[in-house]
């Protein structure tokens, strides 16, 4: 009787559990819809972060993997179906070892993936400007970086050679550095960026310092919420798997039995 109260909380438990990422799976993928074919985008800002299709197919696709696992979860928990639950329990095998493969990988490589991040802003810096909307994307998230961490470039403003964009120059209500050490090039970029109406509130200070310092303060400052949240996501994988096996080990319902 105790053994089959407690396959009965497992069972249900598993099911509400899934439940849950099925119908947050539901929302991401109508958000993702609703981005990409929706022309008022009323509550987006006027210079996003990411390029609006891509920012669509992510929210797309996360919401897809979490609908099938929340699908393949609910259905076999509470029907107890062992192709289901196999199903579940490998696909959650796969993201656990991914994010394991994924970690290390960016622990022993992050001197490389630093050098090659580094080569890829300095390429992306002296191609701007450019047409191409993939380049256009990646230029839009630099902007918002380096307006919204106060720096300019990945070392610093000589990255940006003679052209200096406006999200380099900081606000009015902050620390400027004096016009007259600045040269002319900049001051007449400066006027540009001062009458167009997204930076009307800009100075002629530059933020001097590489966005690269920046970045690495930043995640030293959140290395432990993001070890967290990580951790987090972790144990919710494994406390699944565990709970499909332990299903799978009690069910007696085969795939056979559904289709005939």
């Amino acid at each position: 009787m105790a053994s089959e109260c407690c396959l009965s909380l497992t069972k249900y438990f598993l099911f509400l559990f899934n439940l849950i990422f099925f119908l947050l799976g539901s929302l991401l993928i109508s958000i993702g819809l609703w981005l990409l074919l929706s022309e008022n985008r009323v509550f987006m800002p006027s210079t996003p972060v990411i390029s609006i299709p891509l920012l669509s197919y992510l929210l797309i696709g996360s919401g897809s993997l979490a609908m099938s696992l929340g699908f393949l979860g609910c259905l076999g928990s509470l029907m107890t179906v062992k192709c289901l639950l196999a199903t579940y329990f490998i696909l959650l095998t796969v993201l656990l070892a991914a994010q394991i493969v994924g970690g290390v990988l960016f622990y022993t490589q992050r001197t490389e993936l630093t050098s090659s991040v580094e080569s890829q802003t300095i390429q992306l810096i002296n191609s701007f400007g450019g047409n191409a909307s993939s380049v256009k994307s990646f230029q839009t998230i630099l902007e918002y970086i380096q307006q919204e961490a106060k720096c300019c470039g990945w070392n610093g403003i000589v990255d940006w050679n003679d052209y200096i964009p406006c999200s380099c120059y900081n606000k009015g209500n902050a620390t400027v550095n004096a016009t007259s050490e600045i040269n002319d090039h900049v001051n007449d970029q400066c006027i540009k960026c001062s009458l167009n109406s997204t930076h009307s509130d800009y100075t002629c200070g530059i933020s001097y310092q590489g966005c690269s310092k920046n970045i690495k303060v930043w995640l030293d400052n959140n290395l432990y919420i993001i070890v967290v949240v990580i951790l987090a996501i972790s144990v919710v994988e494994i406390c699944g798997m565990i709970l499909s096996m332990c299903l799978y080990k009690e069910g007696s319902v085969d795939y056979n039995t559904i289709i005939y």
